[in-house]
């Protein structure tokens, strides 16, 4: 295999272009460079193009639909996997090490539902050994979405914490919105311990940091707009009670993200159900953050993540005792576990200006000579003239004397942005978005499995869709999961519903939903949550130039 051995020869530190050179094209039939549309219903998946420019790294992607990840050169090409007993909880990680770490699907005893569920953290070797498997998955806690391994070899996780209804009301939360638990999201530093164990080093939790207008009688009483450090408890009371309508279009679009392996929480608590205990049911109403994104930044101790509900990227001090993180003072900004910043939508805390987020994914800190910039997928469900996804990237204001500064967050400037040219590309839920070294952006449209290399110029010089065949129904959970329910629905609305449809969907926004929203159809068997690059010259990567392995005998296109 020509991309195979192209590849090898890159991860052992020699020119790819020589290679290229003395092999000719990579491949046949590939997209002409001005093409980014789609492919048709019955169209080859793989790579349709790689036009010269593109990277020759390897990409590692993990089908909501099956229990292997995989890792695939610049040719589609399998260069190894690691096969699991669980379906993917959204997050995996190439390891300096060779060594896969990877959220699985998982319910445990744990009563929450609702889309991104994990509950298991793995670490596989690169010989598919089994060296962590932890469960987070109990009646207190539930991993959900996204984890990040730290440079330390301890994981930060995301995780759903259970809120009764009548606590939440005693903390200010709006009576109509309390008719069902709230699962307010947490942060836990997590440091393995054995094969399957893990001490709880350190933690941030929301619920900790609130505002609320409300009561004066209750706790955290005043203006959110005048507490822009803080959580207002009721930022997703909407002005209005959703129709019949919005809502028959809100179990439509559940239903078609179970097809494609998400297992998108239902509507139940918006009926009064209240799960065990008083803290589960399904997503909906109590998912009441959807955090779906974290991020960590070893330069400046700081966490980033991505909180859909509110279209917000917030952003923590890691720096802090899990003492202070419960308080706002303490840690190196001197906060404590209160907002450093927060951008995407003033109006979640009674600011004013212009909305730049819409129900996000994947942020990312990006080295900069001054400040600090984020990537971002940014979904574009509810943006005013139509729907529409785009890769941004942020500029903040920050320095390493004075912070963020102590006023009210400044907006942060758009230095980057690729919306899919002509295609006006729309992918409502999961999706990614990753900077890579050479500059270029790395752009999943997760519904559709898609993978686009984007110049800065805005040139699209690789594209993939992943072809690996699915080993599971739709809405698969493993052991211990929610069992299959077949395959993607056949029909569904062209149209979404309201902007804050679907799990964790936000408060709402002005303009009338459009565009091509993706995944429909014959790519929603192949969606992924996202995908990741690793550079030729990764550590991770070494066992391929050493042991010189061939595509992976086990893959089933």
């Amino acid at each position: 295999m020509l991309m195979h051995s192209i590849f090898a020869v890159a991860a052992a530190g020699l020119s790819p272009s020589l290679t290229l050179a003395q092999g000719g094209p990579p491949r046949t039939g590939l997209a002409p460079a001005e093409s980014t549309s789609t492919p048709a219903a019955g169209q080859g998946r793989g790579v349709l193009r790689a036009l010269e420019g593109a990277g020759t790294g390897a990409t590692l992607v993990a089908p909501l639909r099956s229990k292997t990840t995989f890792l695939v050169d610049a040719g589609g090409e399998t260069l190894h996997s690691w096969p699991s007993e669980w379906t993917p909880g959204n997050s995996a990680y190439l390891l300096e090490d060779g060594s896969l770490l990877r959220c699985g699907k998982d319910a445990g005893s744990a009563p929450f539902r609702g889309g991104g569920e994990g509950g298991r953290i793995q670490r596989i070797s690169w010989d598919g050994e089994l060296l962590w498997d932890h469960q987070l998955a109990n009646s207190r806690r539930r991993q959900h979405h996204d984890i990040e391994p730290l440079p330390n070899g301890n994981v930060l996780a995301i995780v759903w914490e259970g809120v009764s209804a009548e606590d939440a009301m005693a903390a200010g939360r709006d009576a109509e919105g309390a008719s069902s638990p709230l699962w307010p999201d947490a942060i836990v530093e997590l440091r393995p311990v054995g094969t399957s164990e893990a001490e709880v080093v350190w933690e941030w939790r929301a619920w900790d940091h609130l505002v609320q207008d409300r009561d004066r009688e209750k706790p955290n009483y005043g203006d959110p707009a005048e507490h822009p450090h803080r959580i207002n408890v009721n930022f997703d009371r909407r002005e209005r009670p959703k129709t019949a309508g919005e809502l028959e279009r809100e179990a439509a679009e559940q239903e078609r993200l179970r097809g494609l392996g998400y297992g998108g929480g239902g509507d139940e608590p918006r009926r009064g159900r209240r799960g065990r205990g008083g803290r589960g049911g399904r997503g909906g109403g109590s998912d009441w953050m959807h955090t779906n994104g974290i991020d960590y930044d070893p330069a400046t101790d700081l966490i980033a993540i991505s909180v859909r509900s509110a279209s917000e990227v917030w952003i923590i001090d890691h720096s802090t005792s899990s003492a202070q993180a419960r308080t706002g003072e303490g840690g190196r900004r001197g906060r404590g576990g209160d907002l450093l910043y927060r951008f995407g939508r003033p109006a979640s805390w009674g600011g004013s200006g212009e909305q730049v987020l819409f129900h996000q994914h994947d942020p990312q800190f990006l080295p900069a000579a001054e400040g600090l910039s984020l990537s971002v997928f940014n979904n574009g469900s509810g943006r005013e003239g139509g729907d529409r996804s785009s890769a941004d990237v942020f500029s903040i204001g920050f320095t390493e004397e004075g912070g963020f500064g102590d006023g009210l967050p400044i907006a942060p400037d758009l230095a980057w942005t690729w919306s899919g040219g002509e295609e006006r590309i729309f992918n409502g839920h999961i999706s990614g978005a990753q900077r890579l070294e050479s500059g270029h952006m790395l752009v999943c449209l997760g519904e559709e499995g898609r993978v686009l290399e984007v110049t800065p110029d805005h040139r699209v010089v690789w594209e993939y869709l992943q072809d690996f065949e699915p080993d599971q129904a739709g809405d698969p959970g493993g052991p211990g999961g929610p069992r299959g329910r077949g395959g993607p629905p056949q029909g569904r609305p062209d149209r979404g519903g309201p902007p804050g449809a679907g799990p964790g969907g936000g408060p709402p926004r002005g303009g009338p939903p459009g565009g091509r929203r993706g995944g429909g159809g014959p790519q929603s068997s192949h969606a992924v949550f996202r995908a990741t690059r690793y550079e030729a010259g990764h550590p991770g990567l070494a066992r391929l130039s050493a042991a010189g392995e061939s595509q992976d005998p086990t893959r089933d296109r």
